[in-house]
């Protein structure tokens, strides 16, 4: 049998008619499909004719000729398209759920391939139909697991990230055009601190097949010389506008993440520094957004913790229209939360047959992820201090014997408390004695407060819920109020006392208790 090597083969190997070549058989490991190929098309005889090429016919073809070849960044292949020669150049090759660049970048062409074809204006070739050819190549993975991204308790909102921001982007241009919409432009991710938005949103980043994203914090932007700050905000977009200019529809979808939006954002008349810097970046940020010269390769996702501070023109559709609010995690939340964080201590069998993360979940109400994550440090914190001898520090550490032990969660959670309402204990001290059954009126008085909890549950739309309690002093109040806070199972419950007021400006108080 013999290998035969055509120009371009001894060309990129380095070898010449005549020499002797010592060839080994390679044995593709697992998972070593390909799931997008970016390749560049030129003719192999330059500067002879102009052709037009067909994205999606092109990309059939060489899925046809090429089944399971490997395929090299930098390679050069040649094939015969239509009755002309044709090169193409492996510009980049992504296998199938690789999150990172590995090199050599390389894998094996399947079925499933996405081509992505390009060329150069002075080439002579026309691509066309190129959104079709890769509408699907999007995203980098066919299926997301959210807890391998380490993303727990947010399905629900990612699920409504999907259908609002990407479920149009999938499907190919011109099934969008017949439908008569655009895509969304910009998404707002707010909530309370620690509670994942900046997570979410880099690993949104890193699941599309676009441009590497821009991750901004708010601040970084403002600059003390007068139209600095604009132009910051110009230059953010500057990538995004040039690929549009020159490719078109073909172009890739740039993300700008901007962290602490609220920082530049902030409504319009309502800082007082007499420059109007404020005022002038969010004008020069809507125009780019949704401008007269509008791009259509963006997608810019905004976090904050404040949203009532945000100018009401940036939230309205065409602009951060999709909202989604990124709230403490309920029980099953706090369980994903608390497997993603521990996982590797099970896999390397540091984590104690008696750890209950039931429990754990059950007796973390209103932590926030990132409390969460304090809490499996602070516990790891004192399983390795029971092995480090402070009488003889370099003493060698077995770490055979390393535990994290339930006791040393327990620890850890009179270490780390929420920041956000009030623990299951706290609201447990509020009625230290239990709940004594003092008759019918008191029975009927606790279902029709169980009613109005459930009311707040099922209905999305109800309006905000109050309910007082009167009575004289040592009746009883505090501690049904306590029992139903408790039995209500919501993610956040809060405790607001007089005590707790006294000092604090009238603004303050208002902060305080909403």
């Amino acid at each position: 049998k013999y290998i035969a090597l055509n120009a371009i083969h001894r060309r990129l190997a380095k070898v010449s008619n005549g020499d002797t070549v010592s060839v080994s058989r390679f044995v593709p490991p697992e998972n070593f499909n390909l799931a997008l190929l970016r390749v560049e098309l030129e003719f192999v005889k330059k500067g002879t004719k102009n052709e037009q090429v067909d994205a999606v016919h092109l990309a059939n073809q060489l899925r046809k000729r090429f089944v399971n070849q490997v395929m090299t960044a930098g390679q050069k292949v040649t094939f015969e398209y239509h009755g002309n020669n044709y090169i193409f150049t492996i510009n980049q090759a992504q296998l199938e759920g690789q999150e990172t660049s590995v090199v050599p970048e390389r894998g094996m062409i399947s079925n499933d391939t996405y081509f992505i074809f390009e060329a150069q204006n002075s080439s002579g070739i026309k691509i066309v139909n190129q959104r079709e050819a890769a509408s699907s190549s999007i995203f980098r993975q066919k299926e997301f697991n959210l807890q391998s991204l380490g993303i727990g308790g947010l399905s629900a909102e990612f699920a409504d990230i999907f259908r609002r921001a990407f479920a149009s982007r999938v499907f190919p241009p011109y099934v969008t055009n017949k439908l008569g919409i655009k895509h969304v432009k910009g998404m707002l991710l707010y909530g309370p601190p620690g509670t994942g938005k900046t997570l979410m949103a880099r690993q949104i980043g890193k699941m599309l097949n676009g441009k590497e994203p821009k991750i901004v914090n708010g601040p970084e932007v403002l600059s003390k010389f007068v139209g600095e700050t604009e132009k910051n905000v110009r230059d953010l977009f500057a990538d995004a506008e040039n690929d549009q200019r020159t490719r078109g529809d073909e172009s890739d979808l740039h993300v700008i993440i901007f962290d602490e939006i609220d920082a530049i954002c902030k409504s319009r008349g309502s800082t007082r520094d007499g420059t109007g810097v404020h005022d002038s970046i969010v004008n020069q940020l809507l125009t780019k957004i949704d401008g007269v010269e509008s791009l259509n390769n963006v997608l810019l996702i905004g976090m904050t913790n404040r949203k009532d501070l945000l100018d009401e023109a940036l939230l309205r559709p065409g602009r951060l229209e999709v909202q989604v609010e990124i709230s403490l995690p309920d029980k099953n939340g706090r369980l994903q939360i608390l497997q993603i964080h521990t996982n590797k201590m099970k896999e390397n069998s540091f984590l104690a047959p008696d750890v209950n993360l039931q429990e754990l979940a059950a007796r973390t109400k209103n932590y926030s992820g990132a409390e969460l994550e304090g809490v499996v440090k602070s516990a790891v914190s004192f399983a390795l201090n029971r092995q480090v001898s402070m009488d003889d520090l370099t003493k060698p550490v077995d770490e055979d014997n390393i535990k994290v032990t339930m006791d040393d969660f327990l620890s850890a959670l009179l270490e780390i408390v929420p920041a956000f309402g009030a623990s299951t204990d706290d609201l447990e001290r509020c009625r230290l004695n239990g709940m004594v059954y003092c008759g019918d009126r008191h029975k009927h008085i606790y279902q029709r407060a169980m009613l109005l909890v459930e009311q707040v549950k099922v209905s999305k739309g109800s309006p905000l819920v109050t309910c007082l309690l009167e009575g004289s002093s040592g009746s009883g109040k505090t501690a049904l109020a306590a029992t139903v806070g408790i039995d209500s199972d919501f993610p956040y419950v809060k405790i607001v006392s007089a005590e707790s007021m006294i000092g604090l400006h009238e603004s303050t108080k208002c902060a305080q208790i909403v």
